[in-house]
């Protein structure tokens, strides 16, 4: 029925390629006797299979004997509209087999703006997108990634929520699940709730704001943690896309985890510790990848590169293969302190891409208040290296809106523009983006700026146009992700709403922030209540989620914020005391 359907209907959508899945580098196995898995990004084709952790999940399960790890992503509009005119249900790409049919659905859930998308996925499925009405047939629905560090604006859609890293206890819970098979759904879900970094939603209740257990699980749920990165799968064989992906490149991940404590950084808190591949490791995988791909580009993934202890050691290993075989090196966006001529020289010999550098705000003072630990004389001489080393286009990252800021701290985002056009770049861009106060991070007692405050930041810096190009994100979107990202169980009625209004949230084309404002109406939900600020005593519907970093700690961090007072990087001198060695029983792993 569903290769019918396509043979039928291809050639009426925008990039049929999307849905005929056979990729090089797919895995194909006989599903009969296996766990059959269904792993989803809730985007379009090209953006989910520009995800790396969707990547190495794929490879890690499906070398396991008793799984069958496939693909599924949510289809673009044209597709959506032909599928529930034929009734058509969603179906994996690798065997064209409906979700609805799978043992298990994952869910890869890295922003919060997805999850309208997470509801329409399920409904393309024709599975119940709330876990409490699910059949006992029916795929076990698993959340992780990043997000389900707050899950609970959509947790009654997920029967499961990882917490923390997938190459730990994964595999454990999969097998849980392959060997129940046929038993009692609930009896499954409360066997699966025993395991470190599992969390089971329906056994759970709000009170407040807080998420308290209902019998026999635990109060907290501490996350995975994989101590040894050399351990992590490397996915050498990745799909080649059918369509060209947002980001078409090889990528090796070389180190998980930061201690910098930028205290606006999701990422930085409940990543940590660091943890460090070896550079043999590295080098190996990586040209291991290349052949394996055919990729004339090498991206080097870390919250940030520059820092990897030995990162000189790495280019000079790969950079004559990388010469020999016309390999350009590419480094994401890095701190500006950690530039280096040497390496920058290196890698722009082969191809000179753009350079990103994310200095986070204009003034001095708030670099310090939101602890970048950087100054004028470092951004600046890192754009001179970048330039001389052959650069000619480059990229600033800035960030608004945070508590206590003022207009001449906007104002000298513009005078740091002044002096970037001086060293003579081609192309200069400016992103200025509104703060997204983000759980377990110390901004999550900040206040949310209302959406407008875009607009008297762009009544600021519009005279500085002239000296590049200047970038100020739409703040109704800023505004959602932050609703959500520090909202609890009561936004699910909103989410539920606003989907079937419109969804893709995360494209501008689709995003309808009336459509938003009008589902908190519909659901009798006062966004205000989010908004902040908080303080110590507030409870956040979180909390029951242990990524480590405890709340004491976040809240000192608050206060340093607002003092203007910085935090030093834990791997460079002495314990912060955030939790998570203390708590998680681990440490920072800067191997070489």
């Amino acid at each position: 029925m569903i290769n019918q359907f396509l043979h039928n209907n291809l050639l009426k959508v925008q990039k049929p390629a999307r849905y005929i899945g056979d990729e090089y580098n797919i895995v194909k196995k006989d599903p009969n006797g296996k766990l059959r898995i269904a792993l989803s990004f809730p985007d379009v084709y090209e953006v989910g299979m520009s995800h790396y952790g969707l990547e190495v999940l794929y490879h890690y399960l499906n070398q396991l004997p008793n799984f069958y790890a496939e693909r599924v992503f949510l289809p673009w509009v044209d597709m959506i509209n032909l599928m529930q005119e034929k009734d058509i249900p969603l179906f994996t790409l690798e065997t064209k087999t409906p979700v609805k049919e799978m043992d298990v659905l994952g869910v890869s859930l890295e922003y919060e703006l997805a999850f309208t998308n997470v509801l329409k996925l399920l409904e393309l499925a024709k599975i119940s997108i709330e876990a409490e009405h699910r059949k006992k047939d029916d795929p076990i629905v698993v959340a992780g990634g990043p997000v389900s560090y707050n899950i609970e604006p959509i947790s009654k859609a997920f029967d499961i929520v990882f917490i923390g890293d997938g190459e730990k206890n994964l595999k454990e819970l999969f097998e849980l699940l392959y060997y129940t098979r046929g038993e009692d759904r609930i009896k499954r879900l409360e066997e699966v709730a025993k395991i470190q970094g599992v969390y089971v939603p329906i056994f759970y209740k709000q009170i407040g704001r807080k998420i308290v257990p209902i019998g026999n699980v635990p109060k907290k749920i501490k996350k995975s943690v994989i101590e040894d990165l050399d351990k992590a799968i490397v996915p050498i064989k990745q799909i080649l896309p059918n369509v060209q992906s947002i980001h078409d490149r090889a990528v090796i991940e070389i180190s998980r985890g930061c201690t910098r404590g930028c205290r606006f950084c999701h990422a930085g808190y409940v990543y940590r510790p660091v943890r460090q591949r070896s550079v043999e490791n590295i080098v190996e995988n990586a040209k291991k990848m290349l052949k394996e791909t055919g990729y004339e580009e090498l991206s080097f993934l870390s919250l940030s590169a520059m820092d990897y202890t030995a990162i000189n050691q790495i280019v000079d290993k790969i950079i004559s293969y990388s010469i020999e075989n016309k390999i350009s090196i590419s480094i994401p966006s890095t701190r500006v302190d950690a530039l280096n001529i040497e390496i920058m020289s290196k890698i722009a010999s082969v191809r000179k891409r753009g350079i990103t550098l994310a200095p986070e705000a204009g003034s001095q003072i708030m670099r310090d208040k939101i602890n970048k630990n950087i100054n004028f004389e470092e951004i600046y001489n890192s754009a001179k290296k970048a330039k001389e080393a052959g650069w000619n286009r480059i990229k600033l990252y800035f960030m608004v809106g945070f508590d206590g800021e003022k207009d001449s701290d906007i104002e000298d985002i513009g005078r740091l523009l002044i002096e970037i056009k001086k060293l003579k770049y081609r192309d200069i861009t400016a992103s200025v983006n509104l703060l997204v106060p983000k759980p377990h991070t110390p901004m999550q007692f900040a206040k949310l700026q209302l959406p407008e405050y875009t607009e008297h930041v762009f009544s600021i810096l519009r005279k500085y146009r002239k000296y590049a190009k200047i970038d100020i994100n739409d703040g109704k979107k800023s505004f959602i992700e932050g609703l959500l990202s520090r909202g609890d169980r009561k936004l699910f009625e909103v989410i539920k709403i606003k989907y079937k209004k419109s969804y893709y949230d995360e494209w501008t084309e689709f995003f309808s922030f009336e459509d938003w404002m009008e589902a908190f109406k519909e659901a009798r939900v006062d966004y205000n209540e989010y908004m902040g600020p908080f303080t110590l005593k507030d409870e956040f519907a979180w909390e029951h989620i242990d990524c480590g970093v405890t709340k004491q700690f976040l809240w000192k961090e608050y206060n340093k914020y607002l003092n203007g007072d910085i935090t030093k990087d834990c791997r460079f001198g002495d314990c912060s005391i955030c939790g998570v060695c203390q708590i998680l029983k681990v440490e920072n792993n800067l191997k070489v």
